[in-house]
């Protein structure tokens, strides 16, 4: 069976012009390092519940992924967190 983390691997060759090598991962050999969590809410009195997350460098690119992946429902509202402006208040 093939595992995830192949799937995330740069092919042989891939990217050597720029300096990549195999055991990178994908998402660097195509510039996608930055994590954004996702939330929405159905209705106004519902708060924001967390749906997942997407992969993007730009806020534009996020937008388009967010509202790509995560359609299965009509959402009032979808907000976007960088994962990188995540700021821990109590850490386990």
């Amino acid at each position: 069976m093939k595992s995830m983390s192949s799937d995330l691997q740069a092919p042989p060759g891939a990217g050597a012009e720029a300096g990549l090598g195999p055991d990178r991962p994908r998402r660097e050999a195509l510039n996608e390092r930055r994590v954004w969590h996702v939330y929405a809410r159905r209705k106004y009195d519902e708060p924001l519940h967390e749906i997942g997350n997407v992969v993007a460098d730009d806020v534009e690119l996020a937008r388009v992924y967010a509202r790509s992946i995560y359609d299965e429902f009509s959402w009032i509202e979808m907000v976007l967190v960088p994962r990188d402006c995540i700021v821990t208040v109590i850490a386990p």
